[in-house]
């Protein structure tokens, strides 16, 4: 069978199933008694060692295996809930997830073993049963049942055609075996058809299936219980044939007899023998969508019993790009069309009309996609409980993760971007924000430290914060630092204001660490966390409160495709500013320009605030016809402020921002670029980089 054509499926499934794991486990561990938590993981375990052995993972399979091992004697009872316990499951699942970057990477699993974590379920399984715990068939397999009883023997009661009794005459002569076959699957077995596809090809590599019941096409369906016979040709020998079929994960019994002997046996020699019955509710109660393999379909969606679930789809992000570019050409068109309204006649009235349906109708269409692409910032905060509660082991600090807002939702392709600085500021909150147990509990402080990430929409931005209630950032300790590394003089330290000092935190290499640590480093990596926030459009702020706590402020833009922005011409070139970062437009006189150090400044309603001639920073040609007075764009990044000189305002419009690739890279100051309705490209000002 090839399984690469449901590789997708089974990554994205399995990302959830080890998600759900990692969540279950951390409330498992503070509610050892919580019999729904205890079975959710069990069936996410056996999910998951099914949907290994589908697709071929030995390894993956055989980890799953021993730890639903050891969760099937928590859920009898046999096994009480430790922290090793849970610690020894925590390293399987990262084990799991390492044999998952190697399929996403190779589409293989590799080649580690991770005898160790296996060894230490084990461990755990025969110290917690007393030394009595079940082997894997002890645990799987009903009792041993041969011989079986007749009736569910189904090959003995098959109706053979013309052509299968021909094939049938033809076994003497060319010297081969025929025999009767039943397969009995697993009570829990969730992927029946998937299991009797793989008995299915392992069989026709050695011989020919003559008929099964039930028929093909009904296993296909899974329109069968747990059992099902076949006729099989062969050169193999019984014991070669069974052993074959036993290799299939979750076949817990073969009966297999030659067909021509069956055929001599009257009724009355045949030995009827009870055989545990068994049921097939355990397979009704798995909800949820698996991966089912079919042998010539694509793969079914499970049932999910009579629980409503959200109808939901998975969308290759790359079809949701080739829509959105779509998407930007109908807006590019639709520009097009709103350069050549601007006669006033009755054939003119009817085609603004025709403009303002086209608008709508761009609008619709791109609100419904992006609501496509939109992602609940969820997927990207959910595995941050686990990796909080293993850095308190390992940092031996009492503390707990605090979330909100998870179901903010963001592009995806900012989702894909913000995990790894997230992750990186709430190790810094934990490594070097909170104070040790010791030194909390002498500041009166609660001995367990909080850690809060909230996550909430803000106008067209999302804000996430990561605070803390630690010892704050030692302000005067920041200034030494970077006097002692060469970024400032002591003069600068001496005026530079709190959120300056701070500021510094983001320089590269900077740290007030006095040790770096392979965890964190306060400033060691904070200068990353803000080139990959401002790569997405976005800022990042930190504010401090010496002994209360810190926090870290990112905001990012909703989407990172379409946006309004201020069309804007300097010179005789045009450049578009993004909405969201502008808070007004001011008309100045040349005589209200100040200096302060040398630089340009302009008090406006009591801020000072340093303007940007983008002429001079773009090296636009000058003017000869240069206006007396300034127009100035006042642009924030955060609660800093500035003001960008233009020429001439165009307007407001909707622009779609496309990549400039590689022609343009020692430019930081250009994000990207436009195309206008008349063709002209127009670049977009990094406002961020530019304040």
């Amino acid at each position: 069978m090839d399984t690469s054509q449901y590789l997708d499926i089974f990554i994205d499934e399995t990302k959830e199933h080890l998600q759900n794991l990692n969540e279950f486990l951390l409330v498992l561990e503070k509610e050892p008694d919580n019999e729904d938590t205890i079975n959710e993981i069990f069936r996410a375990a056996h999910s998951l060692k099914g949907m290994a052995g589908t697709m071929g993972f030995k390894r993956m399979q055989r980890l799953t295996h021993d730890m639903e091992n050891l969760f099937q004697e928590v859920r009898n009872g046999n096994i009480t809930v430790s922290s090793k316990l849970v610690d020894i499951l925590f390293r399987g699942l990262d084990a799991l997830e390492g044999y998952l970057r190697n399929v996403q990477d190779t589409s293989d699993e590799g080649t580690e073993e991770n005898e160790d974590i296996i060894n230490g379920l084990n461990e755990v399984l025969s110290e917690g049963t007393g030394g009595q715990a079940k082997n894997d068939a002890a645990v799987l397999r009903p009792k041993a049942v041969m011989p079986v009883r007749a009736d569910r023997c189904k090959y003995r009661s098959m109706d053979l055609g013309e052509s299968e009794e021909s094939v049938l005459d033809k076994v003497n002569e060319e010297h081969k075996n025929l025999f009767g076959i039943t397969v009995w699957l697993s009570d829990t077995c969730i992927l029946k058809s998937a299991r009797a596809f793989l008995v299915f090809r392992g069989l026709e590599e050695k011989g020919e299936v003559i008929k099964s019941m039930p028929s093909a096409e009904e296993i296909e369906d899974e329109e069968f219980e747990l059992d099902f016979s076949l006729l099989y040709v062969t050169e193999e020998s019984a014991e070669n044939v069974k052993s074959m079929i036993l290799n299939v994960s979750e076949v817990v019994e073969v009966y297999i007899e030659p067909y021509a002997q069956y055929k001599k046996q009257t009724a009355a020699e045949t030995v009827e023998e009870t055989v545990e019955e068994v049921s097939d509710k355990a397979s009704e109660a798995k909800q949820g969508a698996v991966v089912k393999p079919e042998s010539k379909a694509a793969a079914k969606q499970s049932k999910s019993g009579s629980k409503h679930t959200a109808r939901s789809v998975r969308v290759d992000i790359e079809k949701l790009d080739t829509l959105m570019n779509l998407v930007s050409e109908l807006i590019i068109a639709k520009n097009g069309l709103v350069s050549f309204s601007g006669v006033e006649s009755q054939t003119e009235m009817m085609f603004k009309e025709q403009i303002e349906y086209l608008e709508r109708v761009t609008t619709n269409l791109h609100e419904s996609v992006m609501k496509v692409r939109m992602v609940p910032i969820e997927s990207v905060v959910n595995r941050f409980p686990r990796m909080i509660r293993d850095l308190s082991k390992k940092l031996n600090k009492k503390m707990e993760l605090y979330m909100s807002g998870e179901e903010t939702e963001l592009d995806r392709t900012v989702i894909d971007e913000i995990g790894d600085p997230l992750m990186h500021l709430l190790r810094n909150s934990a490594d070097h924000g909170l104070e040790s147990n010791e030194d909390r509990i002498a500041k009166g402080k609660p001995e367990v430290g909080s850690i809060f990430l909230d996550a909430y929409q803000d106008g067209n931005n999302v804000v996430i914060e990561v605070r803390d209630d630690g010892a704050g950032i030692d302000v005067e300790k920041v200034k030494r630092k970077a006097v002692e590394k060469g970024h400032i003089t002591y003069e600068q330290a001496d005026k530079m204001s709190e959120k300056e000092a701070i500021d510094l935190l983001f320089k590269p290499s900077f740290s007030t660490a006095e040790q770096i640590s392979d965890i964190s480093g306060r400033g060691v990596g904070l200068d990353v966390v803000r080139t990959n926030v401002e790569a997405l459009g976005g800022n990042i702020e930190a504010k401090t409160e010496i002994g209360i706590g810190s926090t870290f402020i990112i905001r990012l833009p909703l989407t990172l495709a379409i946006i309004q922005a201020l069309m804007t011409e300097v010179g005789h070139e045009k450049y578009a500013i993004p909405l969201g970062s502008i808070q007004t437009i001011e008309d100045v006189l040349p005589e209200e320009i100040k200096y302060i150090h040398g630089k340009e400044v302009i008090s406006l309603r009591g801020n000072v605030i340093p303007i940007i001639r983008l002429r001079e920073v773009l090296d636009v040609v000058d003017d000869e016809n240069e206006n007396d007075n300034l127009t100035v764009v006042i642009v924030n990044k955060g609660d800093s402020q500035a003001g960008l000189v233009i020429d001439n305002l165009i307007g407001q419009q909707e622009i779609v921002i496309k990549s400039i690739g590689q022609y343009i890279t020692n430019a930081k100051m250009i994000s990207g670029s436009t195309i206008l309705g008349d063709g002209e490209v127009a670049l977009i000002l990094d406002v961020n980089t530019l304040v």
